[in-house]
């Protein structure tokens, strides 16, 4: 996905980059047919219903089309992959991240996983003296320049180097809670990774619990143990994922070659875009002709009881 939004000249706000085009093949291609049985009863989808901005889980899928509809209305950031947003039997749904960010969080058996340093069980490590801290829908935030800079890369995302110590942080991230919290078996999955046998010395504290946060100090000082005792702990596969992707990025074309071709691919989009949407013209403008009259509608109640109120 990475090089598929670096590919154009301006990146993931290139014309031609169409992301939720792109994870509806994606799915296609990778889901086994029975997907929608594997994911029924599993898989708890969080969506934003457009009309009232009420957060909806949905965990129960028909067809394998019908959990990949959900799947890419729950992709949909609004203006950023595009205006009008997806149907999901019949509704109109976007990120469920704008309406609810962490599903489930207060139940005591789940654990909470966020890209952004904060508060929950599982995030990266961020600087101690953060300005201030917000919880967004959710989820708790803290406000520095380190967060600022994971919110802009998520939305466009650096060379496949930076990408890859991202994964592999997560990845120290992640071992660190279970290493903790006694989680890891010695016949687990995760025996692929070396840093397993590198971390036995490490103090193990009480089991898990919500409320036993760790100092900063404490964060400090098992974050540095852990880069000094891994250069690298993600699998071999993963490894060859960002080799084939830095590959990628050494045999790109040059900045100068991909602007002057930026005016062909303008019309080719264009036109593309038109034949893409003519079969779903009428409804589309249904529905931003039923925003608009909402919204001067909304616009009138207000003036007028503003005035009545006078």
């Amino acid at each position: 996905m990475s090089q598929e939004a670096r590919k154009g000249t301006l990146g993931a706000v290139h014309p031609t980059f169409n992301l939720l085009k792109i994870i509806r093949n994606i799915l296609i291609r990778d889901l086994p047919d029975n997907a929608h049985l594997l994911a029924t009863g599993r898989l708890c989808v969080s969506l934003t219903r457009v009309s009232d901005g009420t957060n909806v889980v949905v965990s129960e899928f028909d067809t394998k089309e019908d959990l990949i509809q959900a799947l890419i209305c729950s992709c949909f950031y609004p203006l950023y992959c595009g205006v009008v947003p997806p149907r999901y039997h019949g509704t109109r749904y976007v990120d469920g991240a704008l309406s609810d960010n962490m599903p489930y969080s207060n139940l005591r058996e789940t654990i909470t996983v966020s890209p952004f340093s904060g508060e929950s069980d599982i995030s990266p490590y961020g600087n101690p003296f953060y300005f201030h801290e917000i919880h967004y829908n959710n989820v708790s935030i803290h406000i520095n320049f380190i967060n600022a800079y994971r919110v802009v890369s998520a939305f466009f995302p650096p060379e496949p180097e930076v990408l890859a110590e991202m994964c592999q942080n997560g990845y120290k991230d992640a071992l660190l809670f279970l290493k903790e919290n006694e989680f890891l078996e010695f016949q687990s999955p995760l025996c692929e990774l070396t840093i397993m046998e590198k971390l036995d010395h490490f103090p193990v504290s009480c089991r898990y619990n919500k409320e036993n946060k760790l100092t900063d100090k404490e964060n400090i000082t098992r974050w540095r143990n852990v880069n000094e005792h891994s250069q690298n702990i993600l699998p071999e596969s993963i490894n060859k994922v960002f080799c084939e992707a830095y590959e990628y990025e050494e045999i790109r074309c040059p900045f100068s070659v991909k602007l002057c071709v930026l005016p062909v691919e303008m019309v080719y989009l264009i036109l593309s875009r038109i034949i893409d949407w003519s079969p779903q013209m009428w409804s589309h403008l249904v529905h931003i002709c039923k925003v608009t009259s909402e919204m001067f509608r909304l616009m009138w109640m207000r003036t007028f009881s503003r005035r009545s109120e006078t």
